[in-house]
């Protein structure tokens, strides 16, 4: 064998694992892509909605929330919708604090609602002021909504939304709001609450009228008249609960005549 026979074969034999190098390289890239268009499409077919369901709402519809999430922009896809929400902006809807997206699986999502609570309103001319627990004002508009409670009598200096209702009379204000809370925990429905000449409060509930009195065993109280509603259904008076005493039966009914 000649010099150059040897070098002829030596040559071949190290161009040969380079050869398998790039196999190996070739078929890991494949591999990469084939995994990779396998995420992509688990993501796309696998994350689509089936059911999505909204909690927590009352006042703002679901219509409302689905724009605020912006659902229409997601393809109907689970994963895209939550990461769209990680943080949801609200600052369009006053009558929210918060809008809480869960990707409970990849088929479900669920959205948390959480609403104002809005303790009663003020009317002023044609406008009406809605305020929370803290008297903050958190809505301002020309169209009455349902199931508020009218804080009767408060005149306010004019405000904006989100800052403090200031009232004439601080502290009827301020037992107004305290009452309201207690009207919510007892999940009572009133139309009206109102202070009346002889200092004590009062509140209206259709064609009945409950005076509480002073401001003292409100909470037993409204408790007590929690429990007399359903003997309240359909009449028309008022109902004395200025002198209660859990001790004595005491509580009367006058019916107008």
């Amino acid at each position: 064998m000649t010099d150059t026979d040897r070098e002829m074969q030596e040559s071949q034999r190290r161009k040969r694992p380079g050869k398998q190098k790039k196999k190996k390289k070739s078929m890991k890239g494949w591999l990469v892509l084939i995994v990779t268009v396998g995420l992509i499409l688990a993501v796309v077919f696998g994350c689509r909605i089936k059911t999505i369901r909204i909690t927590g709402n009352e006042r703002v519809s679901d219509e409302t929330i689905q724009t605020l999430i912006q659902y229409d922009k997601c393809q109907n896809n689970s994963l895209l919708l939550w990461l769209l929400n990680r943080k949801t902006d609200i600052s369009s809807e006053p009558l929210l604090n918060s809008i809480h997206v869960q990707l409970r699986n990849p088929q479900t999502i669920v959205v948390q609602v959480n609403e104002e609570k809005l303790s009663g309103y003020v009317q002023l001319e044609d406008e009406y002021i809605y305020v929370n627990d803290s008297g903050k004002i958190v809505l301002k508009q020309t169209e009455k909504l349902q199931d508020v409670l009218l804080l009767s009598g408060i005149t306010a200096d004019t405000a904006e939304v989100g800052e403090q209702l200031v009232s004439d009379d601080t502290g009827v204000f301020a037992d107004f709001l305290d009452i309201a809370a207690i009207l919510r925990s007892e999940a009572i429905t009133a139309d009206s609450l109102g202070k009346s000449d002889d200092g004590g409060y009062y509140i209206v509930m259709g064609k009945v009228k409950v005076l509480l009195g002073k401001d003292i065993y409100m909470e037993e109280k409204i408790s007590e008249l929690n429990d007399l509603l359903s003997k309240l259904e359909g009449l028309s008076g008022t109902l004395h609960l200025e002198e209660y005493d859990s001790t004595k039966d005491s509580i009367i009914f006058t019916k107008d005549s």
